[in-house]
């Protein structure tokens, strides 16, 4: 029964190319729409995973502005007092239960090196263990030691990126380059990183953060990386860090903290959150899409029924039953949806690997998303052709028979 519904559904479908043709258009572009966009975000949220990773479980930050999602909280966060290096030694002092405790701070200035100058480099003020908890590799040379840290001594590690533009044809290692008109001897060169949404993260500059306030000054608020021994831990070191910040700022119990905190689970759901937008909007233009399909389908099942009605009547009347009929006709709806769906599947395959591989965003097609987007197809045929199939079904087959 199946064989010969879909036999007869094909042969409904080659009498009448053109008019499949354009009713296809809706639940093509859905299905393009759905499967190009989600492998997109499926991969952005993958990537960004991986990012995020990279500070670990047992890691998190105190910053002056923390996660800013509106406004009125950026407002509010600059009124708060800046976190200095006398708060992170208070930090790591009062907080003997922390693993590592690292200061950080940055800006995006000029770097020089024998006679260049390379714009744009994120210049990175850190302490000695801030490279081993956001899982920094070293390729050639060594991170700076703590007495150089403390010292301030005029040393530096570089990326890639700085490297090919400024020691292209020799050995960076014991090369000079100067940020902010100072000169750094280079210690140490990363390993490649690779690029972040269109970002290179190679084109970087680390140095201590004494010798960074020398040539910036100590205007940039601190953030401070935090380590605990494991994760059970976490929330207890966390807690300490807290109560220390708190009780320099002489903050009310009541009162909330006057500081961000940031860790790997705060990053996942902001990006889930900032995803979910881009999910929802396109959901609701491939519904509206996948509306127009089906109404599209169900007007050409309706057109189907009047120009087959005489064969509808000699079906019935050789035996045929009302299920019968009603199938044959919903498996016409469902075919024809399926056979849009897989077009759309191709075509939104082959649009998320052009996105990943022209752009800087990547796209992840997994299986799963191919057999729900089929699946949303043909539900959607199947919507479609229930009514023409109800109403095929319930056809008179002595009327039928007399229809011309």
């Amino acid at each position: 029964m199946i064989w010969e519904a879909f036999r007869l559904a094909l042969e409904s479908l080659r009498a009448h190319k053109m008019r499949a043709f354009l009713n296809l258009l809706g639940i093509v572009i859905a299905v393009t729409t759905i499967v190009s966009v989600v492998s997109v975000v499926n991969g952005l949220n993958s990537f960004a995973a991986g990012l995020i990773n990279e500070l670990g479980p047992n890691t998190f930050i105190l910053a002056k502005f923390g996660i800013i999602t509106s406004r009125e909280e950026f407002l509010q966060a600059l009124k708060r007092k800046d976190i200095d290096e006398e708060d992170v030694e208070a930090v790591r002092r009062l907080v003997p239960q922390a693993r590592r405790v690292s200061p950080r701070a940055f800006r995006v200035d000029s770097v020089y090196g024998e006679g260049e100058r390379l714009r744009n480099v994120f210049v990175v003020g850190m302490g000695p263990e801030f490279p081993f908890m956001v899982g920094l590799e070293i390729a050639d040379g060594r991170w700076f030691s703590r007495s150089e840290s403390d010292a301030a001594r005029p040393v530096a590690i570089i990326g890639y990126d700085v490297k090919d533009a400024l020691f292209p044809h020799v050995d960076p290692l014991g090369q000079m380059i100067k940020v902010r008109g100072k000169p750094f001897r280079i210690i140490g060169l990363m390993a490649r990183q690779g690029r972040a949404l269109g970002e290179s993260r190679d084109n970087f500059v680390g140095i201590p953060l004494s010798a960074y306030r020398k040539a910036f000054g100590k205007r940039d608020s601190l953030d401070i990386f935090i380590e605990s021994p494991d994760q059970p831990s976490r929330l207890v070191v966390e807690d300490a860090a807290r109560v220390v910040l708190r009780s320099r700022r002489g903050t009310r119990f009541d009162a909330p903290d006057p500081f961000g905190v940031v860790d790997a689970s705060a990053l996942q759901t902001l990006w889930r959150s900032i995803t979910f937008l881009a999910f929802a909007l396109v959901t609701v233009i491939s519904s509206i899409t996948l509306v127009v399909g089906g109404v599209a389908i169900a007007n050409t099942m309706f057109a189907s029924i009047v120009e087959r009605t005489r064969e509808i009547g000699i079906r019935k009347a050789t035996g045929a039953r009302r299920r019968d009929i009603r199938f044959q006709f919903l498996f016409e709806a469902i075919l024809l949806a399926l056979i849009g769906g897989m077009i759309g599947v191709g075509l939104g395959w082959a649009a998320a690997t052009a996105v990943g591989t022209l752009s800087p965003f990547p796209a992840l097609v997994t299986p799963g998303l191919i057999v729900a987007a089929l699946v949303v197809a043909g539900l959607a045929g199947l919507a479609a052709g229930w009514l023409p199939a109800v109403r095929v079904s319930r056809l008179d087959p002595i009327t039928a028979l007399r229809e011309e």
